[in-house]
């Protein structure tokens, strides 16, 4: 079975909006003949799917572990395939009874993993890094998006990694797929950066931004594969969800201040369209989830940058919680840059 980069659970993901964003910005750009910039990306689904559509891409994360996926999709580094195919054909023949304790099988072992998965996991992990300058910097990212991917697939959540479910979790057995990569037409530019520092470096015609808009940091969903990805291996993990110290990874965009730092990041834009998505949940139950930025206020920051007009979609969003959304609304606003 091939990956593909939207086989994975995340929070907020466009995935199911893509037919949307794309019918929206044809508004604007009738071809595919534009450069789009995504400096909110997650799992880099939009990029990928314009990036296949023709489109030159800039993809931008402040997660590691979402950097690497991109680099698996959307790079033109080299690799091979042969290789990739039989690395892991022996990563997924593995004998965990034959592997010895790990890193990730002590830290995550028999709470977000079966102890066995957890030891393979870990395994291969390490071996990906004593293989790294036998492989291209390719190669080494499409492997590790492949153990990024499964350890996601396989994890005793609901979804995140936020905490463990209450039940032992199940060994399921740790099977690597080979991600499903394309020849694209454009030679894309990949980032991990802060995105109000990469937006006053770069330019393109189109900017897709989609930023965290409550509380809920997401490297505290995703800490887990950003360590697993970074492989660090950090001792002091916090508390009963295993987090390693991650202020540097923390979003503004979940403060009080965000609409400040949110009118900077639209004021240094240098681009023709911003397409902001932008959804209502700050009438959920849970303080959390609401909104550090209400409507009235994207509307006002962007209404000085541009002409503004507003989209409005039915969308299900993905809430691993208890909070019931009902009638809730994706919107899309769009700014035809002055």
């Amino acid at each position: 079975m091939k990956l593909e980069i939207n086989n994975r659970r995340y929070i907020g993901s466009k995935n199911s909006l893509l037919d949307n964003i794309d019918k929206v910005i044809k508004k604007y750009y009738k071809d595919n003949n534009f450069v789009l910039a995504d400096v909110f990306a997650g799992t880099g689904v939009v990029g990928n799917y314009f990036a296949n559509k023709g489109s030159k891409v800039i993809v931008n994360d402040l997660l590691y572990s979402n950097y690497v996926a991109y680099n698996t999709w959307l790079s033109d580094d080299k690799y091979d395939i042969k290789k990739i195919k039989e690395l892991i054909k022996n990563y997924n023949s593995l004998n965990s009874n034959e592997i010895e304790d790990n890193y990730f099988s002590e830290k995550f072992g028999n709470k977000y993993f079966h102890y066995n998965d957890a030891k393979i996991i870990g395994y291969i992990r390490e071996d990906i890094e004593k293989k790294k300058n036998s492989l291209t910097t390719r190669e080494y990212y499409i492997l590790l998006t492949s153990l990024m991917y499964e350890t996601d697939k396989i994890a005793n959540t609901c979804g995140h990694f936020e905490s463990f479910l209450n039940k032992a979790p199940k060994e399921k057995g740790v099977q690597l797929r080979i991600p499903e990569i394309k020849k694209l037409k454009k030679k894309n530019d990949i980032y991990c950066k802060d995105a109000n520092e990469l937006v006053r470096e770069i330019e393109a015609d189109v900017f897709y931004i989609d930023p965290p808009y409550n509380a809920r940091q997401y490297v505290n969903f995703y800490h887990v594969l950003e360590n697993l990805a970074l492989w660090q291996k950090p001792e002091d993990l916090e508390g009963n969800s295993m987090k390693f110290k991650r202020n540097h990874l923390k979003s503004e965009y979940s403060r009080a201040k965000a609409p400040e730092v949110f009118a900077d990041l639209i004021n240094n834009i240098k681009g023709k369209l911003i397409v902001v998505s932008y959804n209502n949940t700050y009438n959920a139950k849970s303080g959390a989830s609401n909104n550090k930025i209400s409507e009235k206020q994207i509307e006002d920051i962007l209404s000085k940058k541009g002409k503004l007009t507003k989209y409005e979609i039915d969308y299900k969003f993905f809430n691993a919680g208890k909070t019931d959304l009902k009638d809730h609304k994706e919107y899309l606003f769009v700014c035809e840059v002055i």
